[in-house]
């Protein structure tokens, strides 16, 4: 194996690599083929050099030579110069030496010549076969392959070529191009390394607001505008000389290299404006955030002033959302409202569920168990509607206007001002303080329209009732109005304080005010015409139950004195009052408020006065009768009542006596009681009105009175009139009596019904009630016997008599008046006595009358004993000795006249 050879030279090498230099600068492709490399390299591969050409014995070592001297010396260069080669290779031969060379140069050219003729001489044959191959096969491709028509031969080939550089251009072209677009973008970032930040600054920007740190790409930017404008030449140098025309090229393209770059910075902040505003327009977003994307805009110096975007955008957004929660709310209420309303044209038909309404929430109010009953009566659902509106409407305005107006003040105080400078903007900083009054008045303009609140109720109050909601519920009683209007009250309340304590304007709280007030006056509006209609209504609940306190009266009247005194205290709570008179103290009831509820307190009464003489008068409704439950609360509530079992309140002189025997309570405590914490509680005096209802109710229940003792008291005296007016009694000629007439009898039994009719009912009416009978009997009698124009010695006696008779039996029951009239009649009866012969015989007729009255009051006392005066009663033993002594006045007087 021979030997290797690791040795170099110039020209192999740059022909290899195809470059110009050992040491190049810059990427090269050269192509060497007719360069010195291309001539250089030897075709035998020796790199040591090769012998002396004119045979002087001179080795030539060309490995030390550079590659112009091998060129100029090696006779197979091209750039062979036989001057170099002699004075590089041969600088000290001699003329002998060079002519020696000559010859011996010649004599090698010689000999090779004569090697090509031998050669030439020796295959002569072959050469001209050859010529003739050549010649032929040239004529045949003249003819075919390099014909004239096919450009020699060179058409399929060109076209090849141009399909190869067609295909080529498409493969390799885009990857050439992406070659010089990296081979340029690798040059452009060893430029740009050095500003790095601000040619980075477009993506970290846009990186920045999509992470949503403003703050940071607002610090970024205003780091590279500063950059931008103060030092372009370090964030793009020029490395031209100054003032020269390549200097100004670089200029023009450093300008422009930064103003592309500033361009992209610019539309990214755009961009984040935009997001910004958009941001600033959001509802929802809190307000730090808010303040803080306001401060960010004013750092960006935007042409508007993104505090008035702000602005704008939140009170629109509030004042649409309120309508719209408004209306919707209305809609809502509208439909609940319709699905349960009444027919208008029956306001009777309204009482039977109002009662039943009443009777359970007061008995769960007595239970203790109101919150489970009151706001679950009648009409709940329309309530519960009514208070989400109120509840929805606040929460709107709520969420927003505290958030707009803490920006609004800081606004106003200076703080959304960039370095202390003034905003272009022309519009005034007061109108964000009318923005935020709007904001109320529209609060207060929709709740006023809802409950048709009026702004002047409170300074000039109408004695007539405002008008009312037309969505308020018909059918709810008015505890649970009252519950629902007071829970709505509260909630106004609530956010009237709340609103007050931004301090927005001295405007703005004096419509607040005004809204709390008319809230107050309509609400209490609602409950008094709610009041009185149940008071109307309030007669339903008469269930004829005994009272466990005031005998012989009904629970009834414990239930109107509870209902008054639950409703007052409602009343006086939508007035402004407290619960406590300390309070009240402080916060006294308008005077306004004071006469509304005073008014409706007496209407009250007034409608319950009525309801009781309808009672009397048309007993209990059916409604009443077949009242639907009231639930386990009503029924424990009752639980200790009895009903009067033993009565039958069907009947009109029963239910009449009950009703009766309730007014009597009604007068002796019941109003007094009712007034005197009335007037307490508001600190006023109502004498006149006391006056006056206490007159009403004395000619109601005298009224009564006397519609049950008129029929009674006709029958009684019709009994008495028969007897003495019998036609077939002759009072002239009648004899000595020996017994009493029937007639008597039949007058006094008729009492003793009365009497245990009145005593089983009412035992407290029952003096009242004989009294009455008892001076319509005296005044009948004395009507009767005025029409007898005379009496006999028998007629005389008999009428003494018999008159004596129910006078001593019916002793317990007489008045001033009775006896008076009693005292009449016996006058009239001795004036009438007209004396015949025969009549001396007085005294001892007299003592026979005396033993038939004895006899006749021993026989009956069984029967009228229930006319006996009781020992319990002082009063009754006076009236009893009282008696005797008339009846001792009137026998001697009766004597004495007949003498």
């Amino acid at each position: 194996m021979g030997r290797l050879n690791f040795s170099t030279d110039e020209a192999s090498l740059l022909k290899a690599y195809r470059i110009s230099s050992l040491a190049p600068t810059k990427w090269e492709d050269v192509d060497h083929e007719d360069s010195l490399a291309g001539q250089l390299v030897s075709p035998t591969g020796s790199l040591e050099g090769e012998g002396d050409p004119l045979g002087l014995g001179a080795f030539v070592d060309v490995r030390d030579m550079d590659m112009e001297s091998r060129a100029a010396i090696l006779i197979t260069s091209k750039s062979f110069n036989p001057k170099v080669f002699l004075s590089a290779i041969h600088p000290n031969a001699t003329y002998q030496d060079l002519a020696a060379g000559i010859a011996h140069l010649r004599s090698s050219i010689d000999s090779r010549s004569e090697a090509i003729r031998i050669l030439v001489e020796d295959n002569f044959d072959k050469f001209v076969a050859v010529k003739a191959s050549t010649d032929a096969l040239h004529a045949e491709m003249r003819e075919g392959l390099l014909s004239e028509s096919s450009d020699y031969a060179s058409r399929p080939l060109r076209d090849q070529l141009k399909q190869a550089a067609a295909k080529a251009d498409q493969v390799f072209l885009p990857v050439l191009e992406n070659a010089n677009k990296a081979h340029k973008l690798r040059t452009t970032l060893g430029v740009f390394e050095r500003s790095k930040f601000f040619f980075n600054l477009p993506a970290s920007l846009i990186e920045a607001v999509e992470a949503g740190r403003y703050e940071a790409a607002l610090r970024d930017y205003k780091k590279g505008k500063f950059m931008m404008e103060s030092r372009p030449g370090q964030l793009l140098p020029i490395s031209a000389p100054k003032d020269s025309q390549s200097a100004i090229v670089a200029e023009q393209q450093q300008k422009r290299i930064l103003e592309k770059v500033w361009g992209t910075v610019e539309k990214a902040m755009s961009e984040m404006r935009a997001l910004l505003l958009g941001q600033l327009q959001e509802p929802g977003r809190p307000v730090e955030e808010q303040e803080k994307t306001i401060e960010i805009l004013l750092e960006l110096n935007m042409p508007e002033d993104p505090v008035w975007t702000y602005f704008d955008s939140q009170h629109k957004f509030i004042l649409e959302q309120m309508k719209k929660t408004y209306q919707a709310a209305v809609d809502v209420v509208q439909s609940k409202h319709d699905a349960l309303k009444q027919s208008p044209d029956a306001p009777e038909s309204l009482k039977p569920p109002l009662a039943s309404q009443l009777q359970a929430c007061i008995a769960a109010l007595r239970a203790g168990k109101q919150d489970q009953v009151i706001p679950q009566s009648g009409g709940h659902e329309v309530w519960k509607l009514v208070f989400d509106l109120v509840k929805n409407v606040s929460e709107v305005m709520m969420s927003a206007l505290p958030n707009f107006w803490k920006v609004a003040k800081g606004f106003l105080d200076g703080k959304y001002k960039k370095n202390g400078t003034t905003s272009n903007s022309r519009r005034s900083p007061s109108q964000v303080r009318t923005m935020a009054l709007e904001v109320v008045k529209l609060y207060v303009s929709l709740l006023s329209e809802f409950f048709v609140f009026s702004d002047m109720a409170v300074m000039t109050p109408s004695m007539t009732e405002g008008a009312l909601s037309p969505l308020l519920p018909t059918v709810s009683n008015s505890l649970t109005t009252a519950h629902y209007l007071m829970k709505i009250l509260s909630e106004i309340q609530e956010n009237v304080n709340e609103i007050n304590s931004l301090e927005i304007s001295s405007e703005m709280s004096s419509s607040l005010k005004g809204l709390l007030e008319s809230a107050r006056w309509g609400f209490e509006d609602v409950l008094v015409q709610a009041w009185i209609r149940d008071a109307n209504a309030f007669y339903y609940l008469e269930t004829w139950m005994s009272s466990p306190s005031e005998p012989y009266t009904t629970e009834y009247l414990a239930d109107i004195q509870f209902f008054q005194r639950q409703v007052t205290t409602w009343a006086f709570k939508f007035a402004g009052g407290e619960s406590s008179s300390s309070s009240r103290n402080k916060h006294p009831v308008p005077n306004e408020f004071v006469i509304k509820i005073t008014r409706a307190f007496l209407d009250a009464v007034y409608a319950f006065l009525d309801g009781l003489v309808h009672l009397a008068a048309e007993g209990p409704p059916a409604a009443s009768e077949q009242a639907p439950s009231i639930g386990t609360v009503a029924v424990g509530a009752r639980s200790r009542l009895h009903p009067l079992d033993a009565l039958d309140t069907s009947d009109a002189d029963t239910r009449a006596l009950v009703v009766i025997s309730n007014f009597g309570h009604i007068k002796r405590g019941l109003i007094p009681s009712m007034i005197t914490q009335l007037e307490s509680a508001f600190n006023i005096t109502i004498d006149t009105d006391r006056a006056t209802l206490m007159t009403v109710v004395q000619q109601l229940d005298q009224t009564l009175f006397e519609n049950f003792v008129k029929p009674k008291a006709a029958i009684a005296t019709s009994k008495l009139r028969s007897g003495i007016l019998d036609p077939d009694m002759d009072w002239y000629e009648t004899p000595q009596p020996t017994e009493i007439r029937p007639y008597m009898f039949e007058t006094l039994m008729y009492l003793v019904g009365v009497h245990a009719q009145v005593s089983d009912v009412a035992p407290p009416l029952l003096d009242r009630t004989l009294n009455a009978l008892v001076e319509n009997l005296a005044e009948e009698a004395l009507r009767c016997f005025k029409q007898v124009k005379r009496f006999g010695m028998g007629g005389m006696l008999r009428a003494t008599l018999e008159i004596e008779f129910m006078h001593q039996t019916l002793s317990r029951y007489i008045t001033s008046a009775t006896a008076k009239m009693l005292s009449d009649l016996y006058t009239k009866i001795s004036q009438a006595y007209a004396r015949r012969p025969g009549d001396e015989n007085l005294q001892s007729n007299l003592d026979g009358v005396k033993r038939t009255l004895g006899e006749t009051r021993r026989r009956t006392g069984i029967e009228f004993l229930c006319f006996r005066v009781t020992k319990e009663k002082a009063a009754g033993s006076e009236k009893g000795e009282k008696a005797e002594r008339r009846e001792k006045r009137e026998r001697t007087r009766t004597g004495g006249s007949a003498r």
